[in-house]
């Protein structure tokens, strides 16, 4: 008679009733944050692990960033840099999440942790970031999200009203052409590419840029 192999009598064991995951979280500089994760699910799985600036509301413009991350055992430990998020991070205080979704997250193959049930853990750290605050993070989201739901191509360009909206604007050159400017606003941290002949915008794009 063959033994079974250690892990499939391992997987037999686990209780779905039972799942249990756990986190520790320690900010390392400004924009890293070590994860020690910890679980009872038979490995290996997938997780969603990253940061969340605590107090958003459902319909604000997330802070924050998550990356998918596996676990090989009972204990794995990870650094996010958080440098990589789409927009720098404000300093501030953050919940340190991680999340185990049973469906996507044993894509590679196994049962018995498919088994178990959403599982969220969190642990609440004060990140550096960018040194930026937090008031003025959310004011450039919600400016950026006003221009990206409003604002298209060819839209007739009325420099004081688009400053009534987004505030002071810098006039510079635009390596587009000879016929355009580039009109950066600080607050928002978008740059519009004015076309001079058609008094229109061009493109707009975010950051301080030319073209």
């Amino acid at each position: 008679m063959t033994e079974e192999p250690e892990v499939e009598a391992t997987t037999a064991a686990f209780d779905p009733a039972t799942a249990q995951l756990s986190v520790e979280a320690m900010p390392q500089g400004d924009t890293e944050v070590r994860f020690v994760v910890s679980t009872n699910l038979p490995t290996p799985v997938e997780v969603m692990a990253g940061v969340a600036l605590i107090g958003q509301k459902p319909d604000d413009v997330f802070i924050g960033y998550t990356e998918r991350v596996k676990l090989d055992g009972p204990r794995t430990e990870f650094v996010v840099d958080t440098f990589a998020a789409r927009e720098p991070l404000p300093s501030g205080d953050y919940d340190a999440e991680v999340s185990f979704y049973p469906r996507w997250g044993t894509e590679n193959g196994n049962p018995a942790a498919k088994a178990a049930p959403k599982l969220e853990a969190t642990d609440r750290i004060t990140l550096g970031g960018s040194g930026e605050n937090r008031a003025d993070a959310e004011r450039r989201n919600e400016l950026q999200r006003w221009v990206m739901g409003n604002i298209g191509m060819n839209v007739p360009w009325n420099r004081h009203n688009f400053e009534a909206r987004l505030g002071p604007a810098r006039k510079g050159p635009s390596t587009m052409s000879r016929l355009h400017d580039a009109y950066y606003f600080p607050n928002a941290d978008m740059t519009f590419l004015v076309n001079r002949l058609r008094n229109e915008v061009t493109i707009w794009r975010t950051g301080d840029v030319t073209e």
